[in-house]
């Protein structure tokens, strides 16, 4: 079946290799209404080849949008850019065809008002405060939207703004000019347009999925779903069906029921829960130990005096509207307006809901840091089907895409096989030349836990020096965790990379996202210099930087993966690993432990070839990688050529490969 209309939509003068083809076949895959995956590197244009594979299916029917899901802002950007160069073209031939396209960010992001900008607040808590602002009339920004919208001349302005793609800062910039709600103005525009962008969230949080249809005015079977980074959404959907309560939270919780004169009975049951989770605190030491849940529940109960479960469900329900009711005494008194009293009465609601299902782990963790050991109460769910089989079921057609993605996994646990639509799979060949990438495997190493010595780092330390030698300008060194990072830097790795003249910037695990931009402009900036040697950005495969961020051309010329990322055995993931076995007798270790970590090392793998002309080097620093290489990318594959870790032998190689045109 050929579907006739997409090169009405590529704004280019010509197609990269085998664009043309893919767009096809993802264009047949939506018309038919199918659940498809494309799995393309960097540098073929994964953006574009969806915008016009599928818009037209949508513009063809009123009612049908894209809505497109990314995890970054800059993805977002790239999304709006695609849709403005399409309408730039389509203007260009004289064409009636136009439509909106808009980037959406939280309400915590978009939110102007000074209370709400001020606290930084977590976005379910942001709802919660934006929600009792507006309820007692405290937000100029809202009541001046609402009425705008009485008048004719705010339909002209909204047609007027739907008439172009529009970045969510650039939405914000108007809205403020005018005093207006940036974000419930994005809401009252969506309805317009025929591409929205939008993080996870808004998609598959269910609660959040269901506010934003209904300002679509539409359901998911007008939709058309496509996934940016998919290989994050089994992480993504699991994360939103999780719960974790703190004592701060019930400490905080504790301090407004006392001011606010709450019952005893209120104020007995968060006292019961601090004083449970102080006296873990201080006579026991752990990362994560299992909760025995009907034994916790059972211990609060008792000390509660509760009768039954249904006295604990009572009490939730007074606690949540005495929650509400010192949310509006807050306005009132101009306090500050954070709310610690729905988080608690949501935990223990999801608490009770799932306590006999196998799909969720309860337990405790146990976290070191500079002010001392912080615990937390968790609820972890292990299974993504329970939030992503409405989106694929319902949709009109979805588009999963990723450079990365190891199929079989990502069907098997998110159920494409059994959601009712037929599926295709779509993989497309690297567009660089293959002289572009060199991928090298250090044979003689092994960061396994036992072999993390000092002897170890110093074999890892003769390997990378030939590496920053003869690298033209920047490397990131990527490491299977903070414990090999750290283990890097207590070795000499400071003193290596100042010996090659290469400046280091490191990753920390409590770096703000502020300071981590910091660090990434200046290592960026180090490329750009004609004297000096560039510089080396050491992180942890998994982080921000390996996976968040590009670095084209220079940016970063090699990439040295220093091993692999698995997560550190925990009860959990144990038991994430029974779970799936009992699913997928055979794979449980597979689809919870190994093919996760060989994802996250393929993502930093990929961070030097991010255009078409790029040339990357990419050094896998131990000698596992060979045993689970059928779990990376299929360019990495057949490029991997197995090296001893001699500085004469990775000196020949590397000099070889940036010295070749």
């Amino acid at each position: 079946m050929a579907i006739i209309g997409y090169n009405d939509y590529f704004p280019y003068l010509t197609y990269r290799p085998s664009q043309e083809k893919v767009i096809q076949e993802i264009s047949e895959a939506i018309a038919l209404g199918k659940n498809s995956i494309l799995i393309a590197t960097n540098g073929t244009g994964k953006t574009i080849m969806a915008l016009s594979a599928a818009l037209p299916i949508v513009m063809n029917n009123p009612k049908r949008k894209i809505l497109f899901c990314s995890r970054t802002f800059t993805q977002n950007a790239r999304v709006i850019e695609e849709s403005k160069e399409i309408i730039k073209m389509l203007s260009e031939k004289d064409n009636n065809l136009s439509f909106g396209a808009l980037s959406l960010r939280g309400r915590n992001e978009m939110c102007i008002h000074k209370t709400i900008t001020r606290l930084k607040l977590p976005p379910r808590e942001s709802m919660n405060v934006c929600a009792t602002l507006r309820k007692n009339k405290r937000c100029k920004f809202f009541i001046n939207l609402f009425k705008k919208k009485r008048n004719k001349e705010f339909e002209d302005y909204l047609e007027l703004l739907a008439e172009s793609p529009l970045e969510s800062q650039e939405i914000m910039d108007l809205a403020e000019k005018d005093d207006l709600c940036p974000y419930f103005l994005t809401k009252i525009l969506l309805a317009h347009e025929k591409i929205v962008v939008c993080n996870y969230q808004w998609i598959f949080e269910p609660n959040i999925r269901k506010n934003f249809m209904e300002a679509l005015g539409i359901t998911l079977s007008d939709c058309v779903i496509i996934m940016d980074e998919c290989h994050n959404l089994p992480e993504i959907a699991t994360g939103i069906n999780s719960f974790r309560l703190t004592p701060f939270t019930i400490s905080q919780g504790l301090k407004d029921l006392e001011i606010f004169r709450a019952t005893h009975e209120l104020v007995n049951f968060l006292e019961v829960l601090s004083k449970i989770l102080k006296k873990i605190k201080k006579y026991q030491n752990f990362d994560e130990v299992k909760l025995k849940k009907h034994q916790f529940l059972n211990e609060i109960l008792n000390k509660n005096k509760f009768g039954s479960l249904n006295d604990l469900k009572k009490l939730l329900s007074d606690l949540n509207e005495y929650g509400e009711a010192i949310q509006s005494e807050k306005i009132e008194r101009n306090m500050q307006l954070r709310d610690h009293i729905f988080p608690i009465v949501n935990f223990f609601n999801q608490y009770i809901d799932h306590i006999n299902d196998e799909a969720y782990f309860p337990c405790l963790t146990m976290k070191e840091s500079p002010k001392g050991k912080s615990i937390a109460v968790e609820v972890k769910c292990f299974a993504p089907r329970l939030i992503t089989d409405p989106v694929f079921k319902e949709s009109l057609a979805t588009l999963s895409l990723s450079g990365t993605l190891h199929p079989f996994t990502y069907t098997q646990l998110l159920g494409l096989n059994e959601s009712g639509k037929k599926l295709k799979i779509i993989k497309m060949k690297p567009p660089f030349p293959k002289k572009n990438a060199k991928v090298l495997l250090t044979r003689d190493l092994n960061t396994r836990g036992n072999n993390r010595t000092a002897e170890m780092y110093r074999d890892i330390l003769i390997a990378l020096k030939p590496i920053l030698m003869n690298t033209p300008k920047n490397i990131g060194v990527f490491c299977a965790s903070y414990e090999v990072l750290n283990g890097l830097l207590d070795n000499g790795f400071k003193r290596l990379a100042k010996m090659c003249d290469k400046k280091v910037y490191n990753e920390d695990i409590g770096l703000s996202a502020k300071d981590n931009d910091l660090i990434i402009e200046n290592f960026k900036f180090q490329s750009t210099l004609e004297s000096g040697n560039g510089a080396v950005l050491l992180g942890v495969c998994g982080g921000r930087n390996s996976e968040g961020e590009d670095f084209p051309g220079d940016n970063m010329n090699a990439v040295v993966i220093v091993g692999i990322p698995f997560q550190r055995p925990s009860p959990s993931g144990n038991a994430k690993n029974d779970y799936y076995e009992k699913l997928f007798p055979g794979k449980g270790r597979l689809f919870g432990y190994t093919i996760p970590a060989l994802q996250r090392a393929n993502q930093a793998c990929g961070r030097p070839i991010r255009k078409m002309n790029d040339k990357g080097l990419i050094v896998l620093m131990d000698n596992r990688f060979w045993q689970y290489s059928t779990y990376l990318s299929d360019w990495i594959q057949k490029s991997i050529k197995k090296i001893p870790n001699s500085s004469a032998v990775i000196n020949g190689e590397v000099q070889s490969f940036f010295l070749t045109d």
